[in-house]
This record gives C-alpha cells, sequence and structure tokens, in this order.
C-alpha cells in the first residue's frame, strides 16, 4: 500500500482533546449506523457524525504520525481525566 503524502494541515491547538471528542462523536456515529442498520434504515445524522470523527482522528494522525499509536487515545483520555482532576 503506497504511503499517504504529507498534507500539510495545521497542529491542533489541543490534540489530546480532540482525539477525546473523536472518539465519541465516532462512537455515536457508529451506534446509530448500527441502529438504522437492525431497523433497516439509514440516519444520515448517524453517517455524518462517524465520518466526522474518523476525519477528526486522522486530522490528529496526519499532524504527528510518528507518535500516534494504539497507545495515544487512552493517554488523552487519562490527559483529560488529570486535567479535571487537579
Amino acid at each position: 500500500m503506497p504511503a499517504v503524502p504529507d498534507l500539510d494541515l495545521p497542529v491542533p491547538s489541543d490534540p489530546d482533546l480532540l482525539l477525546a471528542i473523536a472518539t465519541v462523536v465516532a462512537a455515536l456515529g457508529l451506534m446509530g449506523l448500527m441502529t438504522g442498520w437492525v431497523e433497516k434504515q439509514l440516519s444520515h445524522v448517524s453517517l455524518l457524525a462517524a465520518l466526522i470523527g474518523a476525519a477528526l482522528f486522522f486530522w490528529v494522525w496526519e499532524t504527528d504520525r510518528e507518535s500516534f499509536g494504539w497507545i495515544a487515545l487512552p493517554e488523552a483520555f487519562i490527559e483529560l481525566v488529570a486535567r479535571v482532576l487537579r
């Protein structure tokens, strides 16, 4: 598979917060899509939410490819909880 070229996107001001938001939005979108699949209806809002969540994940990955991995997501949630507790 060919490598994804560098798109030179602007760096988000708070990638941890953006990862947490992307996770919640994508999860709600995917849950809505699964519900629509069971009910045999397509929810356009759920599809849009899932695509926005995926785009946010891609944005965070694109700006810092080397440090983004599977551990980045739990670290983002832990960082946000630590911010709240401070």
